[in-house]
């Protein structure tokens, strides 16, 4: 799936430049740069969304671990 919306994102980039180059003006380079925008926040998100929690807790101590917000009542 990711790779599909890779490649249409690339289809996407590919046609807003040949509109640039085509038809030159304010509309045709603005789709270009958008469309290079999400092509390469595609690539961002997906670096992002490998990062791993990792904590290292010493003797008798408690750890908590989570990926939002932690409530702890005692």
């Amino acid at each position: 799936m990711r790779i599909a919306f890779r490649l249409v994102l690339f289809a996407a980039f590919l046609g807003c430049v040949a509109w640039a180059i085509a038809k030159p003006g304010f509309d045709s380079v603005t789709a270009a740069i958008i469309a290079f925008g999400s092509l390469l926040a595609a690539f961002i998100a997906e670096k992002k969304a490998e990062a791993t929690q990792s904590q290292k807790v010493g003797a008798n101590s408690n750890a908590i671990q989570a990926g939002r917000d932690v409530n702890i009542s005692k």
